[in-house]
């Protein structure tokens, strides 16, 4: 029968009763710290495509056409990360047990979805999809730079989070690498002028116009501003809910819970309170492209690397893989647009390493990871 790891605390008695116990069962360090790091990189691969795909689908012209709405893409985001979780968790329970009846695996995952403490990821799933709105938004009303620029200030509320609600130590050495990583980052985005004309230029920018940019530009930093304090808060709060119910509740798992509730708002906020009308007038997928698929693509695939990410390393963790990524773009547009790397970029490339190196020192991966992929469910 399908069910939760029986705890023994004698392992020499769980041994001798012929059950293994759950630490003798975990993977190997390297194998968590292999899991770790690949993680972490195709967080970077990720977050460095993202941004500009998805700055390209809603600022492109679309001629005649309506461009398509941020609440029908936050659903369909949600949806594809139900399914593909859905899946894995179906793959994690069923590879013990290959001979398990599809009744008694779907009742399993039927009470492994609706435990007892699911209900507590309907606030963060709220917040979520907030955020979601809000970077959709942001990157809307700014551009690029300005909007990965302040997007980074999540790092620090979720520092902030993490020391509120998780208790966690932030050193000397920490806060020191934060500041750092603020003005390495900051030096590789405003690496492009040169002369006073252009950093006159790249201020003004966002003014021109006259009131409309300006009103645009206000919007767009208030929502990214919003968005870094319900990033870190959301991700510190599921950060604690995992680590608190490590033992019971698997990682896909968890990410179905997340995305179920994360429909709710998403479809009844989003869809058919905010844009019902230009839905009905217009269509569900009016504006859609190929841009703005693959724009939801990667964000679907960014939730699965950071539910990963979560697991197995943590939210300070993941942030700096994505201010890595911030480098990792720059070097990108310089090798397509065929534009040098300043000096500003070069050592804000460095300070950014840097500042990871001071924050993480070496590698520091638990014995068990925080969440198991995959777990035993003998009862």
């Amino acid at each position: 029968m399908l069910g939760r790891v029986k705890s023994h605390s004698d392992p020499a008695r769980a041994a001798a009763a012929g059950n293994t116990p759950q630490l003798l069962q975990a993977p190997s360090r390297r194998w968590q710290l292999s899991v770790q790091r690949l993680s972490l990189a195709l967080l970077v691969l990720q977050n460095s495509v993202l941004v500009m795909v998805m700055h390209h689908s809603r600022n492109s012209p679309t001629g005649t056409q309506p461009r398509y709405l941020a609440s029908t893409a936050i659903l369909l985001v949600e949806i594809i990360k139900l399914l593909a979780s859905f899946f894995l968790a179906v793959l994690d329970t069923c590879a013990p047990h290959p001979s398990a009846s599809a009744s008694t695996v779907i009742t399993h995952l039927y009470r492994s979805i609706f435990d007892s403490n699911s209900w507590k990821l309907i606030v963060p799933a709220a917040l979520y999809t907030l955020q979601n709105s809000l970077v959709y938004t942001a990157i809307s009303n700014l551009d690029p730079v300005t909007f990965q620029v302040t997007y980074q200030l999540k790092i620090l509320t979720t520092v902030f989070f993490s020391i509120i609600l998780l208790g966690r130590p932030v050193s000397l050495r920490q806060w020191l690498s934060l500041i750092l990583l603020t003005f390495g980052v900051a030096l590789v985005q405003i690496s492009g002028p040169t002369t006073s004309e252009d950093w006159r230029e790249r201020l003004s920018s966002l003014m021109r116009g006259g009131t409309i940019a300006t009103s645009s530009a206000f919007r767009g930093l208030m929502a990214v501003a919003a968005a870094s304090v319900t990033s870190g808060l959301t991700c510190v709060y599921i950060e604690k809910l995992v680590k608190d119910s490590m033992a019971s509740v698997s990682l896909w798992i968890r990410n179905v819970q997340l995305s179920f509730f994360s429909l709710f708002p998403a479809l009844f906020i989003g869809v058919l309170w905010q844009d019902g009308a230009a839905i009905a007038r217009d269509g569900f997928f009016s504006g859609y492209n190929p841009v703005v698929w693959t724009t939801i693509a990667l964000q679907a695939l960014g939730g699965l690397i950071v539910a990963v990410c979560i697991a197995y390393a943590d939210n300070v963790a993941k942030n700096f893989a994505a201010s890595l990524s911030i480098v990792v773009s720059y070097a990108a547009t310089a090798v397509v647009y065929r534009t040098p790397m300043t000096l500003h970029a070069t050592i804000g490339a460095a300070v950014v390493l840097l500042a990871m190196y001071l924050f993480n020192g070496r590698p520091r991966v638990p014995l068990l990871p925080v969440l198991p992929m995959t777990r035993s469910h003998y009862a």
